[in-house]
């Protein structure tokens, strides 16, 4: 039962990505985080204090943007591949359909600091100097890395909008009670919102099942309580319209996921080695199995699991979800006891 129990927890933790994470950090900075994975600088601090006020002038004043769209990082040595891989990844999403463009720390006085850490969070926007966007284990995945790069760019939860209460309603009662402020919405003027539509599918919103204590949803949509929310896979046509809006780079007019990179940063060598990192590679239906197969069949039992996370219960639970095929993508393989990959196991995300 004891197993059970930590195959589950292992699971849950994985499933809620960003979020799980955030759990483990908010035991560590239990006065530095707010809505789980941002970290609460003097600038957030004061913004809360005004929450209702219109965030207008307050968004322009105490949320700094990366000056000519450029943001130098380095990387923590200590960081493992993984989080390096997940790291790139997220970087080429950036690069392929923004100009936003991450480049090595050289000489440059504010810059991002990868770090490894407990849990996942970052600062909104530039902070000056150093500041560490937080990469702990369970956050190497090219997703997470994005969303808190997107905190880092300025950007906040999609869930804290002003006018969050005509799309969503929170289920107060089934959220942890320590954790009940992350869902709380702010004061904000048109501006906060960079006047689009406000985004189920955002790579910033919370997922259903957020900080839920009975894995019961959280958060639901108010014209379909069955609707996904929030993803870690990719940006949204939203997510990009807001990026290429607020860091101008071009006419928001047009089609805001280009068929071609804006512009390329990554060299080809860089490319092909990373392509060969993550070829596809045959795996036999007679080799398809559950990772973790008493709890795999308790999850896949839950409403839309396999659905809504589809990228990970393909790769830990594809047997329960009925998701075996003749060829498969090689995935990694986690070992329950230290939430690590094998060695000789590589994560495809």
């Amino acid at each position: 039962m004891e197993k059970l129990i930590v195959l589950a927890y292992v699971l849950i933790a994985s499933l809620s990505g960003f979020i799980a994470a955030s759990l483990a950090t908010s035991h560590h900075h239990k006065q530095e985080l707010i809505e789980g994975d941002i970290l609460l600088t003097r600038p957030v601090k004061k913004l809360i204090s005004l929450k209702h006020r219109t965030r207008r002038e307050v968004t322009t004043q105490l949320i700094r943007r990366w000056s000519n769209s450029v943001v130098p990082y380095t990387i923590d040595p200590k960081l493992g591949k993984d989080a390096r891989r997940a790291i790139r990844k997220a970087i080429r999403e950036f690069h392929k359909h923004t100009c936003v463009e991450f480049i090595p720390k050289t000489n440059q006085k504010d810059y991002i600091y990868f770090k490894r850490d407990y849990g996942c969070y970052s600062p909104i926007g530039r902070q000056g100097g150093r500041q560490k966007l937080a990469v702990g284990e369970g956050c190497e995945y090219k997703g997470t890395i994005m969303h808190e790069l997107m905190h880092a760019l300025g950007f906040f939860h999609e869930h804290s909008r002003f006018d969050r209460d005509k799309y969503v309603k929170i289920l107060w009662w089934n959220i942890e009670p320590n954790f009940v402020k992350n869902f709380e919405s702010y004061s904000h003027g048109d501006v906060d919102t960079l006047d689009t539509p406000y985004d189920y599918n955002s790579l910033m919103h919370y997922d259903n099942l957020a900080f839920s204590k009975n894995r019961q949803n959280t958060i639901e949509a108010l014209d379909d309580s069955s609707k996904q929310l929030g993803q870690l896979d990719s940006f949204s046509a939203t997510d990009i319209k807001q990026l290429l809006k607020i860091y101008k780079c071009r006419s928001i007019d047009k089609d805001p996921l280009p068929a071609q990179p804006m512009r390329s940063k990554t060299s080809e060598k860089d490319e092909s080695q990373e392509n060969q990192k993550t070829s596809e590679t045959k795996r036999h239906l007679a080799n398809c199995k559950d990772l973790f197969p008493s709890t795999c069949k308790v999850f896949a039992s839950y409403k839309g699991y396999c659905k809504y996370w589809k990228s990970f219960m393909e790769k830990q639970c594809p047997l329960s979800c009925g998701m075996c095929k003749k060829e498969m993508k090689r995935f990694s393989i986690w070992n329950p006891e230290n939430y690590k990959p094998r060695q000789n196991g590589r994560r495809n995300d």
